[in-house]
C-alpha cells in the first residue's frame, strides 16, 4: 500500500464519474492488489463519490485484508530503549527519546537530569511530569507560537 495524502483521499471521493479502480489507486492500493480482489468489470465501472463510499462499505472486509499499515522504519543501529531495565541518567533517557539537549535543559534542572533511573523509574518520572512534557510537545508542534 502506498503512502496517501488528504488530497488523494478527497480526489478519490470527488463527486464526478471516476472508475472504482482509479479511486482505489488514489487511496494507495496497487494495481496488483486490486486486480487480485476485484474483476476488471468492477474496476472499470465509473461511479460518483457517494456510490464509491457505498462500494467501500460493502467491501470493507475485502479491503481490510489488503491493509498492511504504514511500514515501520528500521531502528538505528545505536538505538537504545529508554524504558529498558538498564540504568541511566534522566538526561540520557530523554535524549534517547529524541528530545534535544537544549530543550531537556530548559525542562529540568541538573539535579534531576543527573538522577540515575531504570526504565520503570523513568516511565514513572514521565508520568509524574506529564504536564511539562505535554506543554513542551505543544510548543514544539506549534513552532513556539503562543496561544492566548
Amino acid at each position: 500500500m502506498n503512502q496517501i495524502t488528504l488530497d488523494k483521499v478527497l480526489d478519490a471521493l470527488k463527486d464526478e464519474p471516476v472508475s472504482i479502480g482509479d479511486r482505489l489507486l488514489l487511496l494507495g492500493l496497487s494495481k496488483d492488489e486490486i486486480k487480485e480482489k476485484f474483476s476488471s468489470d468492477i474496476l472499470n465501472t465509473a461511479v460518483y463519490g457517494s456510490s464509491f463510499l457505498k462500494f467501500l462499505q460493502d467491501n470493507a472486509k475485502i479491503l481490510a485484508d489488503l491493509d498492511r499499515g504504514i511500514p515501520a522504519k528500521e531502528l538505528p543501529k545505536d538505538y537504545k530503549n529508554p524504558f529498558d531495565n538498564e540504568a541511566g541518567t534522566v538526561a540520557e533517557k530523554l535524549y534517547q527519546l529524541g528530545i534535544n539537549k537544549k530543550e531537556v535543559e530548559k525542562m529540568f534542572g541538573g539535579d534531576i537530569l543527573n538522577l540515575s533511573v531504570n526504565g520503570e523509574e523513568f516511565q514513572n518520572f514521565i508520568a509524574q511530569n506529564q504536564n511539562k512534557f505535554l506543554g513542551e510537545l505543544e510548543k514544539l508542534a506549534t513552532g513556539g507560537a503562543k496561544h492566548g
